[in-house]
């Protein structure tokens, strides 16, 4: 039974919760035991249940079932335990400490003791420490989140200014869409007044008709007034014909197509590239080769690779990402070029199953087909982290990369080396016609034989991005 459902030992309260317990007289009590208790023996060592549960020390042991005095010290475990705690006979929590190295607590007092004292003191210290560090985490916290919304402002107003410019074009164009109609059709008020036309006509005849009952040569007002009436007949005559004639041309204008060319294939690549556009990233961290199952624990490689890239690029901030893992993607020459083509400058990591490691660095891009491609910046190099050199180009006009042919993995130089459609399996060659090493005696890669082949353990590619 768990302590906090102990019942109270008394037969008359024996439904009762305890509330206390009494080590001098192991039992169980009530509220009504424990005040005859306290004051009939109120020396005896008595503690609260409730207490005990929330941690405070008693003095007693902690383990369940333990109502015992903490006597003994356990090195073992650097704990204080009771006499049941460390008994030989081992049922249920009894026994914890039966293997222990145990000592009574006088006489490991005075080490804890002088370990007490020390430990105020570098407590003391840390704590004071701690209080200015926490000051100037706070500080930085404020500064990151001051750069933080300095930097989101920044991408809103580059942003903005796109909306502005995407809405001002969006404006112009259905603007030159009015003009294009207006030009080509007619204007609605225009439209308005020929729908007027007809009731304006059919009053003006019942004028004239009503007029020609009444009409009266002799009187000159008459003439006046016929004259004016005939003016009016002749300019909706005239009005009816320059309807017509509108009427004709609008069936010959219904033929002209305004059209709208959105360039849609220009529309999709600028598109593709506001779906890229911008790019967030950690500016002060050192490039990473976390991932690496090569050189990941070897720093020095790590550094060695990253300065041979600087030398020669010139590029003094870069990182890798690592976007090809034989161990992971597979061993097909397909799978290599479905992660790696068109990638642009990459690193080429090679590790034997002799341990022999080495690779290469291009800017160039790698593509699934036959060919060769000529690195006119002389920045395309091969290296040897057994050895710690790098291997420049001999002749810039000859090959630095190609594709032996389509489904093949890379290939630097005229097979200084490379790997086959098996990315397990590579060679490397000797003779006057690498690119990199003249004669070279396979230090480089470790290989056997005429082509010097040998078998890959694991390979890595990584896009450089600077």
């Amino acid at each position: 039974m768990e302590i906090e459902n102990k019942k109270c030992s008394s037969k008359e309260h024996k439904e009762s919760k305890a509330v206390s317990y009494c080590c001098n007289c192991k039992v169980y009590m009530c509220n009504k035991c424990e005040n005859f208790h306290s004051n009939l023996l109120n020396n005896h060592k008595v503690f609260d249940i409730e207490s005990y549960l929330k941690d405070a020390f008693t003095g007693f042991c902690n383990e369940q079932n333990h109502i015992n005095e903490l006597e003994y010290f356990c090195k073992t475990h650097n704990a204080l335990c009771c006499a049941a705690c460390i008994a030989k006979v081992k049922n249920k929590n009894n026994g914890k400490h039966s293997d222990c190295s145990i000592y009574k607590v006088e006489d490991i007092f005075n080490e804890k003791k002088n370990k007490f004292n020390e430990n105020i003191k570098y407590l003391q210290q840390m704590s004071d420490n701690l209080k200015n560090s926490i000051i100037n985490l706070k500080n930085l916290s404020e500064k990151m989140n001051q750069s933080k919304e300095e930097l989101k402002i920044k991408i809103q107003t580059i942003f903005t200014k796109i909306r502005n410019e995407l809405n001002s074009r969006e404006d112009k164009l259905l603007s030159e869409v009015d003009n294009c109609y207006e030009k080509a059709f007619y204007k609605e008020d225009m439209m308005k007044e020929f729908e007027r036309l007809p009731n304006k006509i059919k009053e003006s005849l019942e004028k004239a008709k009503l007029f020609g009952k009444e009409y009266d040569d002799n009187d000159n007002n008459n003439k006046i007034y016929l004259i004016n009436e005939g003016i009016k007949i002749e300019n909706n005559i005239k009005d009816i014909n320059t309807v017509n004639e509108n009427i004709e041309k609008c069936k010959k204008l219904s033929q002209i197509k305004i059209k709208f060319s959105p360039d849609e294939n220009g529309i999709n690549d600028k598109l593709e590239k506001i779906k890229s556009f911008g790019k967030v990233m950690i500016d002060n961290l050192e490039p990473s080769f976390e991932s690496s199952n090569i050189i990941k624990d070897d720093i020095e490689k790590q550094n060695l690779i990253i300065k041979w890239i600087k030398d020669k690029t010139n590029k003094q901030k870069m990182r890798f990402k690592l976007i090809f893992k034989m161990t992971e993607h597979g061993s097909e020459g397909k799978a290599f070029h479905q992660y790696c083509d068109n990638k642009g400058p990459n690193l080429i990591l090679i590790k034997t199953t002799t341990n022999r490691i080495f690779g290469g660095f291009t800017p160039l891009d790698w593509e699934n087909k036959a060919m060769s491609k000529y690195d006119e910046s002389n920045q395309t190099f091969i290296f040897s982290l057994n050895l710690n050199k790098k291997y420049d180009m001999i002749n810039p006009n000859k090959k630095a990369i190609q594709g032996f042919s389509e489904g093949y993995g890379p290939n630097f130089g005229d097979y200084d080396f490379g790997l086959h459609k098996n990315l397990k399996e590579g060679e490397s060659y000797a003779n006057e016609s690498c690119n990199y090493l003249s004669k070279h005696n396979l230090d480089l890669t470790g290989g056997k034989g005429n082509n010097g082949s040998f078998k890959t353990e694991e390979f890595e590619v990584y896009q450089v991005q600077y």
